[in-house]
């Protein structure tokens, strides 16, 4: 539900529009919503506690991870250092999570897609900074410059203890809030858990300075067919729909009534709509040989609360209804497709907020 104060504020072009009070198991947050106006770009901030107080406060910078935060993937840690963060700031009792929709370390979901299909096409030979040289783009486009107004308007000043295992990250926060006069006061790293299928993306961050350990550099998960890269084509029947990424993403799933829980490869191709000019995801499971999705089944949306999978279930009756159903829906469609080992799911996103 809403809480009292109405929240409404701006900051140079930062427009703060509101708030909702979550409680899981682990405690209560509260969920801020912004817009950039200048960027036409939507951002959270996920709270514990007092943030006005003038001792040290935890916080973590995190850009958005659709693949593992939405689509449930596990190529990649960007979903356990969210749920860590927050999880370490419930138990001291006081932190923010500065959530910024930055996909692809700001180059965009086609960007990251197409970054996962080279290094797959390539059987992980090409790591994921290759990739992005292959494609004439920067290792990293992320910004950072609105966690500084949102900061004032959330009435922060204390120093920030910034959890962080990427040096260079640091760095850009901490310049970005030299404007608003607050202190990084230091760092501490923040570890997801390593696996067969993250284990080669995790060791190239390692390599590229990040504050991480990776005792096993043995290689990491291929997936079940050969990927190639292509240009992007239009859907057949469909010349308003374009697909511009296609690789296989491991999915893992929850159990269900039939099957124990385990990672499933989905064939994850993103398609980027003239009319609507947004990309939406379609996960597919089949015979695998067409880089053409099959034909779709349904549709899944995802919300702004369906990004924070800490938090899924934490709200309740009409509210839940209405605001982060998303995921949960997007579970059951793949258990579905998963018994029948046949079918496809579109996912769309939806950047605006549900604060009122």
């Amino acid at each position: 539900m809403s809480i009292d104060r109405p929240g409404l504020d701006i900051r140079k072009a930062t427009l703060r529009l509101g708030e909702l009070r979550l409680a899981n198991a682990r405690g209560s947050f509260d969920v801020h919503f912004f817009r950039d106006l200048a960027n036409e770009t939507s951002a959270m901030a996920i709270s514990t506690g007092t943030l006005e107080l003038g001792e040290p406060l935890l916080a973590r910078v995190h850009s958005s991870c659709v693949t593992s935060e939405c689509l449930m993937g596990c190529d990649c840690d960007c979903a356990e250092q969210l749920e860590g963060a927050l999880g370490t700031m419930a138990e001291a009792g006081r932190g923010i999570v500065f959530y910024l929709l930055q996909e692809g370390r700001g180059a965009g979901l086609t960007a990251k897609a197409r970054d996962r299909m080279i290094v797959q096409a390539s059987e992980n030979r090409v790591n994921t900074f290759e990739a992005y040289s292959s494609m004439g783009l920067p290792a990293d486009l992320r910004s950072y410059g609105i966690v500084a107004p949102m900061s004032r308007m959330l009435g922060i000043h204390a120093p920030i203890r910034l959890l962080t295992n990427n040096p260079v990250k640091a760095a850009a926060v901490g310049e970005a809030l030299q404007g608003e006069k607050i202190e990084l006061a230091g760092l501490e790293s923040i570890h997801g858990p390593s696996s067969e299928f993250n284990r080669d993306y995790l060791s190239a961050k390692q390599d590229s300075g990040h504050d991480l350990a990776i005792a096993d550099r043995h290689a990491g998960a291929l997936p079940p067919l050969p990927v190639r890269v292509f240009e992007p084509f239009a859907l057949p029947g469909n010349a308003r729909r374009v697909v511009t990424a296609s690789y296989f993403l491991p999915v893992a799933l929850p159990a269900d009534v039939t099957e124990e829980e385990g990672t499933t490869w989905f064939r994850m191709s993103v398609v980027y709509d003239r009319d609507s000019e947004r990309e939406s995801v379609l996960l597919s499971l089949g015979d695998g040989t067409t880089d053409e999705p099959l034909p779709m089944e349904n549709t899944v949306t995802m919300g702004l609360l369906d990004r924070l999978p800490f938090l899924q279930g934490a709200l309740g009756g009409e509210a839940r209804e209405s605001r982060a159903q998303g995921r949960p829906a997007l579970e059951r469609a793949l258990l579905a497709i998963r018994k029948r080992g046949l079918g496809a799911v579109q996912i769309d996103f939806d950047e605006r907020d549900r604060s009122e």
